[in-house]
């Protein structure tokens, strides 16, 4: 692909769109992507600069199997990007980092830019991932294909057994028709049974198929950085959940099915080649011929279906937004704007399919009419094999019968069968991008256990900023040179004003993010040495939003200890002040919470949360503001749950409302990321200004 234009403003940004959509077409990863773009506009910006601005450019882009090669040919004198001297070293800097290629050279008055993006899955990289499941039902995989073994050698013998009847009837030989029509019959009824348990067990396989990618997928999600996911959205992961997966394992049917009819027609050329070696010539060739043009109507379409089902993605995360902001969409009347916002992405995302088929439908048209010209030259050449090489008719009826066939129908199964190729190396790529591609990257557990965890909680020299999915942001800084200890089972709160970095202080400890430098310890030892069960066995939080999912109230609790007891469930209960409430409801614990727990107040959704916390008996349980939507009354109550069971346990909170926080054994200023003082509620209050400030305002509010 290339792009000619000159150092306009205009040509520019067409180079800049060119280069990203190419990355997305091909499956770049979203940083990349981006990174693209910026590499073009900034090389071509600065040549603008210092080149007149009809100065000449071409923009080349191609793909090889594991990488996109992007080169731009500048006319002019030397300049060379390389140096300090030029404004866009820093850009550079993001290519080089990854280990982007990027090479400069002067040949022939011509400055040359080229630059590399990887794509990290491949055709056969895409095999060898669906052969792993395949393999895990191979007993019905190897009884499948038998079977269609079967029926492939069935269709190569019916279109010649079907020739043999025709001449029979020409030739009017009674026993000929006889036997010939009990071959056509025998070989039909071999074929039927053959395709019929080549069916039946291609799709016990395609059950398997299905049911392994989609856990795996789950639980290749559920490992993914919990910033990844949040940056890209719900919409993303629902679509390669279901769609994508759906498609994979349908391939394994659908292939299977024009696999057999391809052998079909496969049978019909070599009657051709029998019955006349010349016509056969003359019907490859136009079948290679419009084979061609399919192949370049489906590699048109792999990379419009996958903007397609990029747009579709989006769609697909607002309408999920939708669904779970309807309340705040509702009572901030934004209704309309919300409308407005979602009808566009799904008008933008229907335009990209409509080009996709509009696409299609150009190069079948093409295909049409090359096969209405082929079938006319076909006419003619048999028609002068009649009348100057003596062709019998009865021939000349079975090759323009076969032929008629061959032109349709042959053409029409190999395009569907190269769509449907593409679209599983689509979904296939989607797949393993979620599963192996940097673009998803996945936690990281260290692998030594820890046993009898105490609850020592300490930060040594802490720094930490939120990665910017942005190259051209810089990071804010949150935690500046951290450091405190939390002794084991004491209580302890952190207080400070909103955005100090507080919350950031428990994602870190439950390593949700990683500390950019510093250590984390958990009773001496590197929480990125210990495995996951050490960590978050030992380590819940209650949040200020707690989730609850649409099941009943038994089965929330469930999910955290699967074989809890009845006795178990209405102690937690009644300790997080929750079982009157539970109890006045119709179905009780069996009543229906609704997705997020919409059924339930505020209150009742943090008092459940922490009877979910309480159930598995965490040693260590991190309140994040998980009294503020409490009354006075109930806080009071959860108060007192929280010094009934924190004898043994390290409670740690977060709180605006220093009222819930005075009783700590340890309270920790925090300001701008740092940790300003600490000490008890009487110590701070003597000590620390900042924080006597925060209480009289409080006091004074109250």
């Amino acid at each position: 692909m290339k792009v000619h234009g000159k150092l306009t403003r205009t040509d520019i940004e067409k180079a800049v769109s060119y280069a990203e959509d190419f990355a997305k077409k091909w499956g770049a990863a979203q940083t990349d992507c981006l990174k693209v773009r910026l590499m073009t506009e900034e090389v071509l910006l600065i040549y603008q600069d210092s080149f007149d601005e009809d100065s000449k450019f071409v923009f080349r882009m191609c793909k090889n199997p594991e990488k996109l090669c992007y080169t731009i040919t500048i006319d002019g004198t030397s300049l060379d990007p390389t140096t300090e001297k030029n404004p866009f070293t820093e850009i550079l800097g993001l290519f080089k980092k990854d280990n982007n290629n990027f090479t400069w050279q002067y040949e022939q008055n011509r400055n040359q830019i080229s630059f590399t993006i990887p794509i990290h899955t491949t055709s056969i990289k895409n095999l060898k991932f669906a052969w792993k499941y395949v393999k895990r039902h191979k007993k019905h995989f190897i009884i499948a294909v038998s079977a269609q073994l079967i029926n492939v050698l069935m269709n190569i013998a019916l279109p010649m057994a079907s020739a043999k009847v025709i001449v029979s009837y020409t030739d009017k030989i009674l026993d000929q028709i006889i036997l010939t029509a009990l071959m056509l019959f025998a070989v039909s009824v071999i074929a039927d049974i053959s395709i019929y348990f080549c069916y039946i067990y291609y799709n016990r396989v395609y059950n398997g198929i299905l049911s392994d990618i989609e856990v795996d997928l789950v639980d290749s999600a559920m490992r993914i950085k919990t910033s990844c996911i949040e940056h890209r959205g719900g919409g993303l992961f629902i679509q390669r959940l279901t769609t994508d997966t759906t498609n994979l394992a349908t391939s394994f049917n659908v292939m299977a099915d024009e696999i057999s009819q391809m052998f079909h027609y496969i049978g019909i050329l070599i009657a051709f080649l029998i019955i006349s070696p010349p016509i056969f010539v003359y019907v490859f060739t136009m079948i290679t011929t419009k084979t061609i043009i399919e192949l370049k109507r489906t590699k048109r379409m792999y990379t419009d279906d996958n903007t397609f089902r990029q747009a579709n993605e989006r769609v697909s995360g607002m309408i999920s937004e939708m669904v779970n902001g309807s309340t705040d969409i509702k009572t901030l009347n934004s209704e309309q704007s919300f409308h407005n916002e979602i009808s566009k992405q799904i008008r933008f995302a229907n335009q990209r399919h409509i080009n996709m088929m509009q696409t299609s439908w150009r190069f079948k048209f093409a295909r049409w009419g090359f096969g209405d010209i082929a079938i006319l030259a076909f006419i003619c050449i048999v028609a002068t094999c009649i009348l100057k090489y003596d062709m019998a008719p009865a021939t000349a009826v079975i090759l323009f019968n076969f032929y008629t066939e061959l032109n349709g129908s042959a053409a029409l199964l190999l395009g569907e069968f190269l769509e449907f190729k593409k679209g599983f190396e689509l979904s296939a790529d989607r797949i393993c991008a979620l599963i192996y591609s940097p673009e998803f990257p996945k936690e990281e557990f260290g692998d030594q256990k820890l046993h009898d965890v105490k609850g020592e909680i300490r930060f040594d020299h802490v720094n930490f900023h939120y990665d910017s999915f942005d190259p051209r942001l810089k990071p804010r800084q949150i935690l500046k040179d951290m450091n405190f200890v939390i002794p084991a089972g004491s209580t302890a709160a952190f207080v400070g004003k909103s955005g100090c970095g507080k919350s950031t202080i428990f994602r870190l400890i439950t390593k949700l993010n990683v500390v950019k430098s510093g250590t984390i310890y958990l009773d001496g030892e590197d929480i990125t040495t210990l495995d996951k069960e050490s960590l978050r066995g030992n380590i819940t939080v209650v949040s200020q939003n707690p989730y609850l999912f649409h099941l009943s109230i038994r089965d929330n609790l469930s999910l955290v200890k699967p074989d809890m007891s009845e006795e178990e469930m209405r102690r937690v209960c009644q300790m997080a002040c929750i079982a009157d409430d539970i109890e006045a409801m119709p179905l009780k614990y069996d009543s229906i919470i609704g997705e997020g727990g919409v059924n339930l107040s505020g209150g009742q959704k943090q008092r459940l949360a922490i009877a979910r916390c309480l159930l598995k008996d965490f040693g260590i349980i991190l309140l994040d503001e998980a009294t503020s939507a409490l009354d006075n009354e109930t806080q009071l109550k959860i108060q007192k749950a929280i010094n009934n069971f924190s004898s043994n346990r390290t409670i740690i909170m977060i709180a605006h409302r220093l009222s819930t926080v005075i009783n700590s054994d340890i309270i920790f200023f925090v300001e701008d990321g740092k940790i300003l003082d600490q000490g008890t509620h009487s110590q701070l209050l003597e000590k620390c200004e900042s924080y006597r400030k925060l209480y009289q305002a409080e006091a004074t509010v109250v």
